[in-house]
């Protein structure tokens, strides 16, 4: 499958609607999630090292345009095996803690910024098992609400 110059598509994450536009330059993907309804935005721009190197920690290497090529299929839903989510860092600690159990002590502050971060997860499933979990850290863009002056 070739890697797109560029793809947008509407997606539904736990039930609320977003405009997901991804694109490959060379060897740096970039991503933006923008909610429908408050029209707020996160992106985030991805070398080769840095995916290859997630995919690494997962224990499920995956060479740069595999990876791109699994993010379109969930993003076209053309694929039961690659689906995607959405989660705030508040979701991302309890999905950890729901798998290694809460860790005493050490409830880090919680800054704004981390808050307002977004996390796109995508899930690799395969007949027994949920494989390959990656997370790619999206920040707010603070000028998505910025209204040009006239």
């Amino acid at each position: 499958m070739d890697q797109p110059a560029g793809l947008q598509v509407d997606y539904s994450f736990r039930g609320v609607e977003h405009v997901v536009r991804l694109a490959v330059n060379g060897e740096v993907l970039e991503l933006e999630v923008e909610d429908r309804m408050t029209t707020d935005q996160w992106r985030g721009e991805f070398d080769a090292a840095f995916i290859e190197n997630l995919t690494h920690k997962t224990g499920n290497f995956k060479q740069f345009s595999i990876f791109c090529s699994m993010l379109e299929s969930a993003l076209m839903q053309s694929s039961e095996s690659v689906t995607l989510d959405l989660l705030t860092y508040t979701d991302l600690e309890a999905l950890r803690n729901h798998k290694v159990g809460p860790r005493p002590g050490l409830s880090a502050p919680r800054s704004a910024q981390l808050n307002s971060k977004r996390y796109l997860i995508l899930i690799y499933s395969v007949e027994f098992d949920r494989s390959l979990t990656l997370w790619c850290p999206l920040s707010v863009d603070k000028y998505s609400h910025v209204l040009p002056q006239s």
